[in-house]
């Protein structure tokens, strides 16, 4: 029914007119000729999101992600097609872009506020959960001008969350701000969704990508390369730019790969230890024993697991989801009993993650095992079988 659906786009193509000179537009009015190229940066798009989903949007630089983007916030019109939008729409693209830097943090949130419609005396009652959760203190009150990055980010990110939008639209904004405010946004993020809003998210993660998204787009040269659940695409947009990286080295592509984040923590993994090693027999006890240190203890924590083949190939994903949320620095010991692994070299990548296993607050990986070749048959991992003949 078209009750369900907060987002339809029909035919929706963006042509940009690109100008080597600004003179050229005035000299393409006097003398109504050509002086631009064209960049088509959107054709033919069409997209239906229901209420209630989150929908991701991956693609390379100059796919066209940002420019569908705008065109659903509504700060960028179609140059053909047509957009029907059944909600109030606030987007997370350019953080503060709409702020003004001789006004006071204050002044700007009852601006923002009056830039999608909604009326000082609503945005009065905001106000007090912006402040608390922007947490920049006696600065609320100075202008925008005199505010850190840090802190015209968490302001701009505030405020685009308390206006409780039906449609949010997000444009890598979990990998602004410190480490604390990256887990924060996401928390906020989370929440939204499990409101049952409509949410649009783009990203280079396709962790976060994963994590959150119901169902994903694959945008390529402007167009749909591929639609369908968050596994399926992400695995094979990821399985392009990898061969797509090994043609240009020359080298055999890698299928997997996970990468850290990198950034420093208050929670890190300090070392990681497996036993047996480096050999371990098929039907052996694998243990990986590690150690956690926080910095900070009330923060919560989980752990995970994955474990790969040397090419990467990931095998499986276990995590500490039956366990309650850990604080402060711990011994943990991780056993998988009677390892059914058949020949090959493996290792494991820890990750230490936030309670709801979205952010990542540190990753380690163990140094590979080898287990030896016990079995004529192919593969790589045992399973239990019967025949019956």
């Amino acid at each position: 029914m078209i009750e369900d659906i907060a987002i339809s786009m029909k035919d929706v193509s963006k042509v940009y007119c690109l100008y080597q000179k600004p003179i050229d537009r005035l000299k393409e009015i006097l003398f109504r000729k050509r002086y631009h190229n064209e960049f088509v940066a959107l054709h033919g798009l069409n997209i239906r999101i229901k209420k209630g989903e989150t929908l991701g949007i991956i693609g390379e630089n100059g796919a066209g992600k940002s420019t569908l983007l705008k065109i659903i916030a509504r700060t960028l019109k179609p140059t053909n097609g047509e957009v029907n939008i059944n909600g109030m729409v606030s987007s997370l693209l350019e953080l503060g872009s709409g702020f003004h830097p001789e006004f006071t943090g204050i002044d700007n949130i009852y601006f923002y506020g009056s830039l999608l419609g909604i009326p000082s005396s609503e945005m009065k009652g905001r106000v007090a959960e912006v402040v608390s959760f922007a947490e920049i203190g006696e600065h609320i009150n100075y202008p925008l001008k005199t505010y850190s990055s840090g802190m015209h980010v968490r302001l701009a990110f505030s405020v685009a969350m308390a206006v409780e939008p039906d449609i949010l639209v997000v444009d890598e904004a979990l990998s602004v701000g410190d480490l604390y405010f990256q887990k924060k946004s996401t928390d906020k993020i989370l929440s939204v969704k499990e409101k049952g809003k409509t949410i649009i998210f783009c990203s280079h993660s396709m962790y976060y990508i994963n994590r959150l998204c119901d169902r994903v787009i694959w945008l390529k040269n402007g167009v749909s390369a591929m639609e369908g659940s968050a596994h399926e695409v992400t695995q094979a947009y990821e399985t392009y730019q990898l061969k797509k990286e090994a043609a240009k080295s020359g080298e055999t592509p890698k299928v997997g790969r996970v990468k850290s984040p990198g950034a420093a923590s208050s929670i890190v993994i300090h070392d990681v230890i497996l036993t047996p090693f480096p050999n371990v027999r098929s039907g052996d006890d694998l243990t990986v024993g590690m150690e956690i240190m926080s910095m900070d203890d009330s923060v919560p924590y989980r752990v995970a697991a994955v474990l790969f083949r040397i090419d990467e190939l990931r095998i499986i994903s276990i995590g500490t989801r039956d366990h309650e949320p850990l604080y402060g620095s711990r011994k943990i010991t991780l056993c998988l009993p009677s390892l059914q692994l058949k020949e090959g070299t493996f290792f494991l990548k820890i990750h230490v993650m936030d309670e709801n296993f979205v952010h990542i607050y540190d990753s380690q990986a163990t140094v590979p095992f080898t287990v030896p070749k016990e079995s004529i048959e192919p593969g790589f991992i045992n399973i239990p079988y019967r025949w019956t003949i």
